[in-house]
C-alpha cells in the first residue's frame, strides 16, 4: 500500500526539527507501509523541505528502498502505488541512454521526470501518488493518478506547505486542529461522500485525479495543472 508525507516552508527550521515532523506524520501511517521508510532533507537559507515515506514492499524488495534518485542526482522521489507500464518506459529510457540501480518503478518515474519534465508524467499508466523535488530547478511537484486510486491531501499555509497519503498525518503537525468545513459537510450529506479537492477539514484540500501540484520553494508559489 505505502504511504508518502512531505513538509516545505521558509526560512531555517533545523534538521533536527524536520525530522521530527516527518517522524510525526510516518508514524501515524506505518499501518501503510510496515517494511521499511525513507527520509529526504533539503535546508539552505530560503526554505527547508523534507520528504519521508512508509513502504510494503512489493516490486523490488531488496533495492527500491526510497527515497530514489535520478540518474543526474538533482532530482528525488518518493511514491506511493504502481506503475504498470514501467518496464516498458525503462526500455524506452534506457534507449535515451539511462542506466538503473534497482528494479523498481519508482526509479523510472524519477528518470522520467530527468528526461522529460513534467511531461512525463502523462506517460505513467499506473495507480500512484508520488512527491518530486527538483534540486537545480528549487521545485517541488505532486502528481496523483488519471482515476484518483491513490490519495493525496495537502495544507497551504501562509509560511508551510504540508501533504500526505492520509489526512491524519497533516492534523498531527499542524498547530490547532482545523474546523469542520461546513460546504464539504453539506456536499456529504447530499452525496455520502466528499469529493476532491474537498475534504472535513477547512483549509486542507485533497489533489483531483489526473493533476500534478508544483511548488517554487523559494517563496511557496503554488500551481495546478493538468497531468
Amino acid at each position: 500500500m505505502c504511504g508518502i508525507n512531505g513538509s516545505i516552508g521558509l526560512g531555517d527550521i533545523g534538521l533536527d526539527k524536520i525530522k521530527s515532523i516527518l517522524d510525526y506524520m510516518n508514524d501515524a501511517i506505518i499501518h501503510r507501509g510496515p517494511d521499511d521508510d525513507g527520509y529526504f532533507f533539503e535546508q539552505n537559507e530560503n526554505f527547508h523541505l523534507g520528504m519521508a515515506m512508509r513502504r510494503l514492499s512489493i516490486i523490488d524488495l531488496t533495492t527500491g528502498k526510497q527515497p530514489i534518485y535520478s540518474q543526474n542526482k538533482e532530482n528525488v522521489i518518493v511514491f506511493n502505488g504502481e506503475i504498470y507500464n514501467y518496464q516498458f518506459l525503462r526500455n524506452q529510457l534506457k534507449d535515451e541512454g539511462y542506466e538503473f540501480n534497482t528494479t523498481s518503478d519508482t526509479e523510472v518515474i524519477i528518470n522520467l521526470y530527468e528526461c522529460y519534465g513534467v511531461d512525463g508524467f502523462g506517460l505513467l499508466d499506473g495507480a500512484f501518488a508520488f512527491s518530486i523535488f527538483d534540486k537545480k530547478n528549487q521545485k517541488l511537484f505532486i502528481a496523483r493518478d488519471f482515476f484518483g486510486e491513490k490519495p493525496l491531501y495537502y495544507y497551504a499555509g501562509d509560511n508551510e506547505f504540508i501533504w500526505a497519503s492520509e489526512l491524519k498525518s497533516i492534523i498531527r503537525v499542524l498547530p490547532y486542529k482545523p474546523q469542520i468545513d461546513k460546504e464539504a459537510l453539506n456536499i456529504y450529506f447530499q452525496l455520502t461522500y466528499i469529493p476532491a479537492p474537498y475534504t472535513i477539514y477547512e483549509g486542507v484540500r485533497k489533489l483531483e485525479a489526473n493533476q500534478y501540484l508544483s511548488i517554487d520553494c523559494k517563496n511557496l508559489n503554488l500551481e495546478i495543472n493538468e497531468v
